[in-house]
């Protein structure tokens, strides 16, 4: 039986420019790609700023993505995460 996602654009293995609009406790960057919301692992940058993901996991109506590029990277304290 296959899913109904709320957006069919969405797919699991593709690659989006994905703007965290916050963080949640385990330090994950949290977007939205149109009505998905998605958890992006080790972006733990400052609210705003965007990053090239890939979706691992693709749920009805969220997600978990991995990064893409291997940018530096400011987190909370001020330390440069490579």
């Amino acid at each position: 039986m296959e899913l109904e996602y709320a957006s069919k654009e969405l797919e699991e293995g593709g690659t989006y420019d994905v703007r965290v609009d916050a963080k949640n406790p385990k330090g994950e960057g949290i977007g939205k790609v149109n009505d998905i919301v998605v958890f992006i692992k080790n972006a733990k940058a400052r609210s705003g700023k965007t990053y090239k993901v890939k979706i691992t996991k693709l749920h009805r109506t969220f997600a978990y993505a991995e990064l893409l590029e291997n940018s530096k990277y400011f987190i909370g304290n001020g330390s440069l995460i490579v």
